[in-house]
């Protein structure tokens, strides 16, 4: 089994950080909407370029500020099904990631024989005492 790797943890930007982006975008979206940014009506978010889960840094140069709603487009649309489809290439399931951040181990069980018989067996189930109004 391959060693997880270890994803970086989100680290929010700077002022500066934040400054030299607006400088850099010309106070424009990111995504090429080409909207201005608004951070005090409208609100701005940093994205990675490269997310964090698909092994991206938290470097200005992987940062860029886009609008809430082309944030929100990009992360549904890119970042998301991207993760997801890493993460089955790589044998991940949902319920086997939950499973070993909680630290529980899965108990497996072999298959039953297929020749394994009902209970009660079929003896006992024809031997079985008829009901009392069933007689008359």
């Amino acid at each position: 089994m391959t060693p997880a790797v270890q994803i970086e943890k989100r680290r929010p930007l700077t002022r500066a950080e934040f400054g030299q982006l607006m400088i850099d975008q010309e106070g424009r979206c990111a995504c090429g909407c080409g909207e201005k940014l608004q951070p005090m009506t409208e609100g701005v978010i940093d994205e990675h370029l490269r997310a964090l889960a698909l092994l991206g840094t938290n470097a200005l140069d992987n940062r860029a500020l886009y609008r809430k709603p082309c944030a929100r487009k990009k992360t549904d649309e890119q970042d998301t099904p991207r993760i997801a489809k890493a993460k089955a290439q790589a044998g991940e399931t949902g319920q086997r990631a939950r499973r070993e951040k909680r630290g529980g181990s899965s108990i497996k069980s072999g298959p039953f024989p297929k020749t394994q018989n009902r209970w009660p067996p079929r003896k006992l189930r024809s031997a079985r005492p008829q009901k009392a109004h069933d007689h008359a």
